[in-house]
């Protein structure tokens, strides 16, 4: 199988309701992938589970476009440091130069899901 990048909005949700977002990359199908990264993910111990696949994607243009998808799901459920949100750092750096351009693929690979956040 081919390498395989993928972004799971895991719903990694705690029992307070918060979400923590998270991409990984690998082989095989994304859903095994994903569950693979699950069994040793450092939110586990901390109450976050049931992970949900969002999106998947391969190649570099499907990297990127994975980049801008992390970062406007965080945006989506509010950006870090929203009550609604377990990350406690951006997907893409606001000062990130190559941000638009993960955030415009990610639109064309996806459609858009929130806002640019970035500088």
């Amino acid at each position: 199988m081919r390498d395989m990048d993928f972004l799971s909005d895991k719903k990694l949700s705690n029992s307070q309701g918060k979400i923590y977002v998270g991409r990984t990359s690998g082989f095989g199908d994304p859903l095994s992938i994903m569950y693979r990264r699950f069994s040793s993910h450092h939110m586990r111990p901390i109450g976050y589970g049931n992970p949900r696949l969002d999106v998947a994607a391969q190649g570099i243009a499907g990297r990127y476009a994975i980049r801008g998808r992390e970062q406007q799901l965080i945006d989506f459920y509010g950006g870090v440091g929203s009550p609604r949100v377990g990350n406690s750092i951006r997907g893409v750096s606001r000062s990130n130069p190559a941000g638009r351009g993960f955030h415009l693929l990610s639109n064309q690979y996806f459609g858009p899901l929130a806002p640019y956040t970035g500088f």
